[in-house]
């Protein structure tokens, strides 16, 4: 019932006909001019009183709902970047969340989003504007520039369009895997080989995707995870105050992405089976079962903000207040770390070796994994690699055998 709600009482508010926004804070609508809040079926349920009166004044032979959903909302392009978005009638200008440049929304939406699912906003504006300033306030690396200019009124609310992917995931696998042992020397040999095979499945749900081929999808992985079981049946009353994009990529170009991650995982959970030392070599087939797409709009708050000519996008996830963002890096500040590192490690490390060379060379080792060591904490933006926070049923093995190789064993001997 909620997908047939009209758009247009999404801002309207019952009592003064004020505009009404969603409250985060509250989990209500709220009405900007006389503070009024409603819950969504009290909202739906005065729509559905008003729907009712106005049936017979749709007079291009459609419904009442289709015509108010045309007025309410307004589809804008953004004059820069080319983005498409849905924004309130009683929007005019906005900053576009993609690319930080202003723009006016004179087109109106001209068609229904009908996700199966949202996920309303949990963090407010301020909470949002908190976060990020809170994400790089002691960061030692950033350039103090960066601090003292940066847009924090730009922050917005955008419901993102996602593909959410569930089913069964089965594995047939054979493995080659070795044990091993190192000499007094240092040399590792190999003392074992064994050929593995493993079977099993694991099933899942909701491994999230965005939709969007503007969104950078390295940062809406990494705002993960989401708490999909919180999800509610799509309804307009969540979309006032905030923008929603419409879907532009397809649920088929999407699949790839998350069985990716869902093969990741099982791979993963069934390797940690094999009790040896290595695997050498690996075959490793998969089969889908009851596969099942759903679409849903989840809430992320975005700033796209500039400094130094360079463009800094950072999202928060709007449900669970994660913040994340890559942040430009202060090379003074940098090499004022990592040079007097180096010459403290290589003095340690000559004392210890007798100053041989291997001293620097492992001074050098342990300075470089200190600098990807900082830079990672500074650029932390990344593809999700596996989907286990989606897993429902853990791996469960079907077939479980091992046979040691005779003839390896005969060659060592």
């Amino acid at each position: 019932m909620a997908n047939s709600i009209s758009g247009t009482m999404a801002s309207t508010c019952p009592a003064c006909g004020g505009t009404l926004v969603w409250n985060p804070e509250a989990g209500k609508l709220k009405c900007e001019y006389c503070d009024s809040e409603y819950t969504n079926e009290e909202v739906e349920a005065a729509w559905r009183d008003k729907e009712a009166g106005l049936t017979e004044g749709a007079s291009d032979g459609g419904t009442a709902s289709d015509t108010m959903t045309t007025e309410s909302m307004k589809e804008y392009r953004c004059s820069t970047c080319g983005a498409d978005l849905m924004a309130d009638v009683n929007t005019a200008v906005m900053t576009c969340p993609y690319c930080g440049n202003q723009t006016i929304a004179p087109m109106q939406f001209a068609g229904n989003i009908k996700p199966d699912y949202v996920v309303p906003f949990a963090h407010s504006k301020k909470e949002a504007e908190q976060k990020y300033l809170g994400y790089y306030d002691k960061r030692f690396l950033l350039p103090k520039s960066f601090k003292s200019d940066n847009h924090v009124e730009e922050i917005q609310g955008v419901y993102v369009p996602f593909w959410l992917f569930s089913g069964r995931i089965n594995i047939d696998a054979k493995y080659v895997a070795v044990d091993e042992e190192t000499d007094k020397e240092g040399h590792t040999h190999i003392t074992g080989r064994f050929h593995v095979r493993r079977q099993g499945h694991m099933s899942y749900a909701h491994v999230p995707t965005d939709a969007s081929g503007r969104m950078d999808d390295a940062l809406m992985d990494s705002i993960e995870p989401y708490e999909l079981n919180d999800m509610k049946p799509f309804s307009l009353t969540y979309l006032p105050g905030f923008l929603a994009e419409r879907y532009d990529v397809s649920e088929e170009d999407n699949r790839k992405r998350a069985k990716e991650r869902v093969q990741s995982t099982i791979s993963s959970e069934t390797r940690r089976t094999i009790r040896h030392d290595k695997i050498e070599d690996a075959e490793e087939r998969f089969r889908y079962e009851n596969e099942k797409t759903d679409y849903a709009l989840l809430p992320v708050w975005l700033l796209t903000t500039k400094w130094n000519n360079q463009t800094y996008k950072f999202a928060m996830n709007g449900q669970t207040g994660k913040m994340i963002g890559d942040l430009p890096i202060s090379v003074p500040k940098f090499l004022a770390v990592i040079i007097p590192l180096f010459i403290i490690l290589s003095i340690i490390g000559s004392y210890m070796t007798n100053g041989d060379a291997a001293g620097f060379v492992i001074a050098a080792v342990i300075t470089a994994i200190a600098a990807l060591v900082m830079r990672s904490s500074m650029k932390p933006v990344g593809r999700a690699g596996s989907a286990t926070h989606y897993v429902t049923e853990p791996l469960k093995l079907t077939l479980e055998e091992e046979q040691k190789d005779t003839l390896f064993k005969r060659i060592r001997k």
